[in-house]
């Protein structure tokens, strides 16, 4: 349970570091990457169904820590840029 929470904090730091390269060009990408990476992780949660077995299992847990790591980084990305206006 510790690996996924600390799986979800990298792809958190990632995602918001990636996003906050973009914010600084004033690019719409700041919130368009938080929210594609939401979809693949949607997708890749299907995926794990069709998998199946164990390995099924890892992908389900992975792309969850994704979608909760992308939620957040909106989040925090949205909340920087309503602070600096």
């Amino acid at each position: 349970m510790m690996t996924l929470w600390l799986m979800t904090a990298i792809f958190c730091v990632i995602i918001v570091g990636i996003s906050l390269l973009f914010k600084k060009k004033k690019s719409p990408l700041q919130y368009g990457i938080p929210s594609i990476l939401m979809v693949l992780s949607i997708i890749l949660f299907i995926v794990s169904f069709i998998v199946g077995r164990w390995e099924g299992i890892g992908i389900g847990a992975i792309s969850v820590s994704l979608f909760v790591s992308s939620v957040i980084a909106l989040i925090v990305i949205s909340v920087l840029g309503f602070l600096k206006d």
